[in-house]
């Protein structure tokens, strides 16, 4: 089982698909390995900032691209389907709470999905809203104005995941819309040319020189990574995150239209970095079948079994020790991180843990009926 849930279509398009679900599962496994250690070295701040700035806008949009509108039996299941895993995940890291750190239930417990248990609740919530926002006239920019306006709003934050539905929001729209009106089947895509790969590799290059070159560090001049982590809100970013001496200031109505304009400029740039450097990852990973296009088909168990055992190695202090290592530390934690995505993609690991990441629930649902009803024989 995929995180996009892509059905199986033609042999390119299929190896296309899960070769890009791989690039990014590994990326997230990167991400989530090197985080906590991530402030102590310029490589480990760049490497995270990196992979945050399109690492998840990609995995929505490639969940967007597959889903459909319709409000069907099939579609409805997909749907529960994701709330039951959350469910059954929100149980498992209670009792791992409960067991190694002694921990009661808190009391925002379902509320604020547990750590990666986000990503399911707003795809959920997404595939929910799919219907109303395809009745929209122009539902692309409903859904930018959406995610630049509510980080103005303190209150929408972790809760049900609500500010990071709204911040990926456009790029699960990109996703429909590109297979609604045919975006991504032209030969520019399916078979691009080496001068539009040349590009893709120059803007990937070009990002990762940023973070690498940038005097004293990116790090010292703008916390970046507190803004792509897409929970909270204008004002709590600006305080704990401005760019250099750069901060909105001013009382009263000027100072907050001041506020206003500076974050949703800054949020509309992060969206167009994310979606130049989706667009560019797509078009660089590879088209033809390979071991990565078979491992690209089991992404959701590679996504809910790395945070058990990435939590227990830093619980353990082994990732703070690796990192002591500095740089060299940053490495080795990459290759861990790619290794166990790698392991979880195997076949053995879908059998054996089949239960709690494909749970079967349908006796919870009533029982589908056919679409057509059998036409009369003569």
């Amino acid at each position: 089982m995929t995180l996009s849930g892509l059905p199986t279509l033609t042999k390119t398009r299929v190896a296309l698909w899960d070769n890009a679900r791989f690039v990014l599962i590994v990326l997230v496994v990167v991400g989530h390995m090197v985080s906590t250690v991530r402030t102590d070295t310029a490589l480990g701040f760049g490497l995270y900032a990196y992979i945050y700035l399109f690492h998840m806008p990609a995995m929505i949009l490639l969940s967007g691209v597959f889903a459909k509108p319709a409000v069907n039996p099939k579609a409805i299941k997909s749907t529960v389907q994701l709330l039951v895993v959350w469910l059954v995940w929100e149980g498992i890291w209670a009792v791992i709470h409960a067991v190694v750190e002694q921990k009661a239930l808190s009391k925002n417990f379902l509320v604020s999905p547990a750590w990666t248990l986000w990503f399911l609740v707003t795809l959920a919530t997404m595939r929910v809203l799919l219907p109303y926002i395809a009745r929209l006239r122009h539902p692309l920019l409903v859904s930018i104005g959406l995610a630049l306006i509510a980080p103005l709003f303190e209150g929408i934050g972790v809760h049900f995941s609500s500010a990071r539905t709204l911040a990926f929001l456009p790029f699960f729209v990109v996703g429909w819309l590109a297979r609604e009106r045919g975006w991504l089947t032209g030969e520019w895509f399916l078979k691009p040319h080496i001068r539009a790969r040349a590009w893709a590799w120059a803007l990937l290059g070009g990002v990762a020189a940023l973070f690498s070159l940038a005097p004293g560090g990116f790090k010292e001049f703008w916390r970046i990574d507190r803004w792509l982590t897409h929970r909270d809100s204008y004002s709590w970013m600006f305080e704990h995150a401005p760019i250099g001496s750069f901060g909105p200031s001013g009382d009263g109505f000027v100072g907050w239209i001041g506020f206003a304009i500076s974050g949703l400029l800054i949020s509309l740039i992060l969206l167009a970095v994310a979606a130049a450097m989706t667009l560019a990852v797509l078009l660089v990973v590879p088209r033809s079948h390979s071991a990565i296009t078979v491992w690209g088909a089991h992404t959701l168990y590679v996504y809910l079994l790395h945070g058990v055992v990435v939590w227990f190695l830093r619980e353990s202090g082994f990732i703070d020790l690796v990192g002591e290592l500095g740089w060299i530390g940053v490495v080795v934690l990459s290759l861990l991180a790619t290794g166990l995505a790698v392991v979880l993609s195997m076949r053995w690991v879908t059998r054996v843990f089949r239960v709690i990441i494909e749970p079967k629930f349908d006796w919870l649902l009533q029982k589908e009926q056919r679409e057509e009803e059998p036409k009369p024989v003569g």
